[in-house]
């Protein structure tokens, strides 16, 4: 199995690796709510239209980080272009408006593959399907040569199934010009000025006037219309052939921790203020932001914090409420999910058949500690110990890797920080 160093640590601190494919091998019990979750909401309610804003709470250990990388693997093996998230994580600015949420989700989007399936697309209503044309290349030739057409005709017929195409599509004006330049540059004859005009505004950068005037794109992205280029950037996804967005947004608790050099809040109370705004909104918009899901995880302190959880902004909390009916009982479908609860329903026992289900993974990957370092315990401070003692999930993933047979792995490197377990 291939792995980046960074996973590979990750897991030595018992924490959730950005592997999909070892988070699959890892998860036990996924048939108690994972896969219902899964099927309720990714196969029926998210691809039939819908939106959803769920938020993932407990406490530390209890596999918050792991549920959403589950989750992000069920939606990639449906078509659904998903974005990972983590408030811990340099994005460069505060996630705290609609602006930079988008900026900061833009990055993880392929531009040429969204590029490629809007081809595809293109190409399909005027007759040409793979593996005739696989969305690579320019489309003109194929119609030059099969109806026998010079190139300007030829030109006028892909022009006028790219306007078709678009035109029923709810996409702001700008973004259908983005999306008419997106298609001319593949299926017609390439233009790399144009494509970088395109590309840097989609990225949400601000072009001049001389540059707005050569491309069309006078809108620009500000909190007035960042929702409705939000809206446009699910369309375009759809067009282009997948099914949905979903949106992972991780370690919310930093909302709440403070700079260890100036003992200051990273988010200050405005900032906090905005963010659960944003929240709001995304709740709020549902009708407007069809095929959308958001998923947020975070510590349940989240809940019980007054001065900067979830409790200091009145008008998400209210939103929030039919997630907090208080019980006892698991409710895998509820706004908020309780992942404490969940490990109440597999049983006392899980933390010890997950222990053995992790040392066999590990075993059969070869992924093994043969020796305690102190730079992968679980929190700074700490003695990680075995885990029957330590009670947390994060705890089994370290006793499974110290317990885990065989050698130590050897470590080959196969290009760009990735390594190979031999």
């Amino acid at each position: 199995m291939r792995l980046v160093y960074e996973d590979l640590n990750r897991l030595r601190a018992g924490e959730a690796p950005t592997n999909l494919e070892l988070i699959r091998d890892m998860t036990l019990g996924a048939e108690v709510w994972h896969d219902r979750f899964v099927n309720y909401y990714l196969d029926s309610f998210i691809a039939a239209g819908g939106s959803k804003v769920k938020l993932l709470t407990g406490d530390t250990g209890c596999g918050k980080s792991h549920a959403l990388r589950y989750l992000q693997l069920a939606a990639l093996e449906r078509d659904y272009t998903t974005i990972h998230l983590s408030l811990a994580d340099d994005l460069g600015h505060k996630l705290s408006q609609l602006p930079q949420l988008y900026r900061s989700m833009i990055g993880f989007i392929d531009l040429d593959e969204l590029q490629r399936g809007l081809a595809l697309r293109i190409a399909e209503r005027l007759g040409y399907r793979p593996p005739v044309y696989n969305g690579t290349e320019p489309l003109l030739p194929y119609v030059m040569d099969t109806e026998g057409s010079n190139r300007s005709d030829a030109m006028r017929e892909i022009r006028i199934a790219i306007n078709r195409s678009l035109r029923d599509a709810d996409l702001a004006p700008s973004v259908q010009t983005f999306a008419q330049t997106l298609c001319k540059d593949r299926l017609i004859e390439s233009d790399p000025e144009q494509m970088n005009f395109a590309t840097r505004w989609f990225r949400g950068e601000r072009l001049n006037m001389a540059e707005r005037r050569e491309s069309g794109l006078f809108d620009t992205l500000r909190r007035p219309t960042a929702r409705r280029w939000l809206t446009s950037l699910i369309q375009l996804l759809r067009l282009s052939g997948r099914t949905g967005l979903v949106l992972l947004i991780d370690d919310l608790d930093v909302l709440m921790e403070r700079v260890p050099d100036t003992n200051r809040f990273r988010y200050t109370a405005a900032n906090i203020k905005d963010t659960y705004e944003l929240f709001r909104q995304l709740i709020d918009d549902a009708d407007t932001l069809p095929h959308l899901m958001v998923l947020l995880a975070g510590h349940r302190s989240l809940l019980e914090n007054e001065q900067r959880g979830l409790r200091s902004y009145e008008a998400l909390w209210m939103r929030l409420q039919t997630g907090l009916v208080p019980s006892v009982r698991f409710n895998g479908l509820a706004d908020v999910v309780n992942l404490d609860l969940l490990h109440a329903e597999l049983g006392a026992d899980f933390p010890e058949r997950l222990g053995r289900h992790l040392e066999n993974v590990f075993e059969r990957n070869r992924l093994r500690l043969q020796m305690r370092d102190a730079r992968f315990d679980a929190r700074a401070g700490q003695t990680a110990v075995p885990p029957p003692v330590q009670s947390d999930l994060r705890g089994v993933i370290i006793g499974s890797m110290l317990a885990a047979g065989g050698e130590r792995p050897t470590l080959a490197r196969t290009g760009a920080g990735e390594i190979d377990h031999e």
